[in-house]
């Protein structure tokens, strides 16, 4: 069985003394504050490919945009020139 001391103060005298403090610190080693470096690492690692992805996501939003656009830019250029080719423009007057 144990020993269990009849007062409180033995204890407590035990393990406060100097020579207990260092022992326990002594093996615990260097107490670090903060993540580890592989923690830090995965965390700038997600953050890269996350905003990569929002990158490429926008660029093709963008572009897919962007083509509508031109499409549309051209076909109201197409119907242009034809209303303008049905109401008599000479196309070549402005060859000059």
């Amino acid at each position: 069985m144990s020993k269990v001391p009849e007062n409180g103060d033995e204890m407590a005298s035990e393990a406060s003394g100097p020579v207990a403090g260092e022992t326990a610190q002594a093996e615990a080693g260097p107490v670090r504050s903060g993540p580890s470096w592989k923690q830090v690492a995965v965390a700038v690692g997600s953050l890269a490919v996350t905003a990569a992805g929002a990158v490429v996501v926008t660029l093709i939003a963008t572009h897919n945009s962007a083509r509508m656009a031109n499409a549309a830019a051209y076909a109201h250029g197409l119907l242009d020139g034809a209303e303008a080719a049905k109401n008599g423009y000479d196309f070549d007057e402005d060859d000059d």
